[in-house]
């Protein structure tokens, strides 16, 4: 599992990367009949700005959030909101990022709740390469949305942010691991149940390799039902073949496979070693069986710890037993040595 999860971190490196600066509204486009509006609603951008800059966050927030408001209350048909919207998409996104941001940083999670649904609206490109965590603006509004929707017993919003931060937000393993737990949770006897909604979610977005992923956990999980993980699991990959957790998905399973014959009373010399020397060649017959398993798991693993070299929780331990059932000691000398030092 993701080993990153402390959300006060991830709020300091999006706040990071979205920068909170000044920037000034622009006016509808003629003919909207908005008859000089926006000069005021521009004017609550404007001392949010002001707010933020002498450190009082509370007010800063205050006046984001009349900003974003402020046309529904003004009486603008939704044609107009929609018109200021579009002619000034960039300075009211920015404004619910920072709306967001604010209020969860003064603990006010009723405000969270308020800039939500502006945030979620927010379209940002995502930069981040195949391999990286997507980590930017639209990572804190799905933080501070969850975390809101806990902190007041909304469950059902809860879920839907987290499922919606899953697709949003790729390979960010933090939303991926907290929707993997609520289904291990609440769907432990209904495997049936869990499935089938995450196939909504799949078919309602089919290039997200993290609900593949979720699905292929479940399956080892809580059936270890290892074929299907792997079925689900080799998807993600398919649809990105970087995503380092899938490839050491898959190399559990195979190491589980080893587990599952072992419990049926397979490969009794194999992990034996006082039986060693009496039945070489039982010993040998059974080694080969065993180390095609072992070869597979090696090469998922090799795969994860080339895309997250630094990651040792996630294929450390496995890779080395790998290493030490092929016979590859200078591999398993090198890597223990590497992982001792850490």
């Amino acid at each position: 599992m993701y080993n990153v999860r402390n959300m006060k971190k991830m709020i300091i490196f999006a706040v990071c990367c979205m920068a909170i600066s000044a920037n000034a509204g622009t006016s509808l486009p003629e003919g909207d009949g908005s008859d000089g509006m926006t000069e005021r609603i521009d004017y609550y951008n404007s001392q949010a700005y002001r707010a933020n800059e002498r450190g009082d966050k509370a007010e800063a927030a205050k006046n984001f959030m009349l900003y974003l408001e402020e046309p529904a209350k003004r009486g603008m048909s939704q044609a107009q909101q929609d018109s200021l919207y579009q002619a000034d998409k960039r300075v009211y996104d920015q404004a619910a990022l920072n709306a967001i941001y604010l209020y969860f940083s003064v603990n006010d999670m009723d405000g969270v709740l308020k800039a939500l649904p502006y945030g979620r609206r927010v379209q940002i490109e995502q930069k981040a390469k195949p391999w990286e965590m997507t980590n930017n603006g639209i990572t804190n509004v799905y933080v501070s949305g969850i975390e809101a929707a806990k902190a007041k017993g909304m469950n059902d919003l809860y879920i839907e942010l987290l499922k919606e931060a899953v697709v949003r937000c790729p390979r960010n393993m933090s939303f991926t691991d907290q929707l993997t737990e609520y289904y291990k949770k609440n769907y432990a006897n209904n495997m049936a149940g869990a499935q089938a909604d995450l196939d909504k979610m799949i078919s309602a977005h089919p290039d997200c390799p993290d609900a593949w992923y979720i699905k292929g956990t479940l399956y080892f999980d809580l059936q270890r039902n290892n074929s299907e993980a792997r079925s689900c699991f080799s998807k993600a990959i398919a649809i990105n073949e970087y995503y380092a957790y899938a490839c050491a998905g898959m190399g559990n399973t195979y190491i589980e496979d080893i587990n599952i014959l072992r419990r049926q009373g397979q490969f009794k010399l194999v992990f034996t070693a006082s039986n060693q020397q009496v039945k070489q060649s039982v010993y040998k017959k059974e080694l080969a069986e065993a180390q095609t398993y072992f070869f597979n798991a090696r090469t998922y693993y090799e795969m994860a710890r080339e895309l997250m070299p630094d990651n040792y929780s996630l294929w450390g331990e496995p890779l080395l037993l790998c290493y030490k059932m092929l016979n590859m000691q200078d591999k398993y000398d090198q890597l223990n040595k590497e992982m001792n030092e850490e």
